[in-house]
């Protein structure tokens, strides 16, 4: 049986569909990559502040450096999380699916970032870090594989 030869049109029609879809799964391949790259530097900023808090490095300097860039970084949280930015990443799909309760989670860590960079140089700086460290712990656990 001979296969029939695929008209010209249909084949302009399925190349431009391609590249129109095309931009679409990459934008958001990048939008997952751009989260995974900035909850790294989130995760990191927030090893950095507890490694110091906990005396196991000497950089007590630097304390303020760390809570400062997690508030700033908890501001743009809520942004990495565009719709259909969930493939291969460690976003389960009840971020989407919840989108409300994750909003509240979100505001959580914000709220926490921020009373953590105010908390600097006082004596609220442990109450401060356990509230943050219980808001990323509130979101990994409902919204994060691993």
């Amino acid at each position: 049986m001979r296969a029939l030869p695929f008209h010209p049109l249909r084949r302009a029609l399925v190349v431009a569909l391609a590249l129109l879809a095309w931009p679409m799964a990459a934008q958001d391949e990048d939008a997952a990559d751009y989260r995974a790259e900035t909850m790294k530097a989130i995760g990191g900023h927030t090893a950095g502040f507890f490694a110091i808090l906990q005396g196991k490095v000497p950089h007590a300097a630097h304390l303020g450096v760390h809570a400062n860039a997690l508030a700033e970084l908890a501001k743009i949280a809520p942004t990495l999380f565009p719709e259909g930015s969930g493939d291969d990443s460690d976003a389960l799909p009840a971020i989407w699916e919840n989108p409300e309760d994750f909003t509240e989670k979100l505001v959580a860590f914000e709220v926490a970032a921020v009373n953590l960079a105010a908390a600097m140089g006082g004596d609220q700086v442990g109450p401060a870090a356990q509230q943050l460290g219980q808001a990323c712990k509130g979101c990994h656990d409902d919204y994060r594989a691993q």
